[in-house]
């Protein structure tokens, strides 16, 4: 009896949040689309006001990776731009599934291809395919663009939300059948068997991968970093794709790199690591390139390979600008 009316009183107050969220959310899906841009910026910067732990990480985590050459002045500004950011890039995201996801004529008019050349050669390539992308410019769209530019069957790994009804209207926006959601937890046995029978599979991967991933140089430190992609790709052969969407302009340039373990003759399990720290390499190549356009309210480096987790309080911002 108490655990059912638990249950309830959690179901009552996941309701009340989405009954809140969507009014707030509604006019990033019904605005034009340069309007919601800027409302989802102003939401960004509104959300990093009232959220003190997000602009301390964000800030101690510039000033970590870039050293003396970020003051506390310089973090304090790009961590508004980043919180921007991530408002920006949720409305791109809405305002795409809305518009776009289906792919009306046109739709390519939206990105360039950095590289015409390997895109056109990716496309040609039959295997089914590793996509890894990150919190990197509008990630949602860059996901969406794949799926339309490729034309290829498959899923994507991805953390359901939390709230059930959230929950069903995230699934609602992002996907166009619900057998493209491959859930995060456990989610290497389904990936593996998409893979074996032709489907691509996507999934993120600049976030801290925990105790049990590969540590690997990331902007000068080592990162907990998921193995998943380097795992997926040796036990299968199939080979992975970097891809990230920046803004330039009112366009995305959709950056890519293609790396081929099978080709290279790496097969086995000695090869997960190096294989990891070469992705994490190119990634922060492109994180370099545009940092504000990074999620790096993200707690990134918090698994340490001595076991320790990194901490985020005052203190610690103190500490790293003396």
């Amino acid at each position: 009896m108490i655990a059912r009316a638990a249950r309830a009183l959690l179901l009552a107050r996941d309701l009340f949040l989405t009954l809140v969220v969507v009014p707030v959310a509604f006019p990033l899906w019904g605005l034009p689309w340069r309007a919601a841009e800027r409302l989802g910026a102003f939401y960004g910067r509104i959300a990093g006001l009232f959220w003190p732990l997000g602009r301390r990480v964000a800030m101690i985590n510039l000033r970590r990776a870039y050293g003396s050459a970020m003051s506390r002045g310089l973090a304090r500004r790009m961590t508004g731009e980043v919180f921007a950011n991530l408002g920006h890039s949720l409305a791109e995201g809405i305002q795409f599934s809305r518009r776009l996801k289906t792919g009306p004529p046109g739709w390519e008019r939206l990105y360039e291809a950095e590289r015409p050349d390997l895109e056109r050669a990716i496309l040609a390539d039959p295997r089914p395919k590793i996509f890894v992308t990150g919190h990197l410019g509008s990630w949602e769209i860059a996901t969406m663009i794949l799926a339309l530019r490729t034309g290829l069957g498959g899923a994507a790994i991805a953390r359901r939300v939390d709230n059930p009804f959230l929950n069903a209207l995230v699934r609602r926006l992002r996907l166009s059948d619900p057998s493209q959601w491959i859930e995060k937890m456990g989610a290497v046995p389904e990936a593996l068997s998409r893979l074996r029978s032709g489907e691509s599979v996507a999934l993120l991967l600049d976030e801290n991968g925990g105790k049990r991933g590969p540590f690997v140089p990331f902007f000068g430190r080592l990162a907990s970093t998921r193995k998943t992609p380097a795992l997926l790709s040796l036990k299968t052969g199939a080979p992975i794709v970097l891809g990230a969407a920046v803004r330039r302009g009112e366009k995305f340039l959709y950056r890519l790199a293609f790396i081929d373990p099978a080709a290279r003759g790496e097969t086995g399990h000695e090869a997960i690591v190096p294989l990891t720290r070469e992705i994490a390499a190119l990634w922060e190549s492109w994180v370099r390139d545009d940092p504000a356009q990074w999620r790096w309210i993200h707690w990134r480096w918090r698994s340490r390979p001595d076991g320790a987790e990194e901490t985020y309080t005052r203190k610690d911002l103190e500490e790293a600008f003396r």
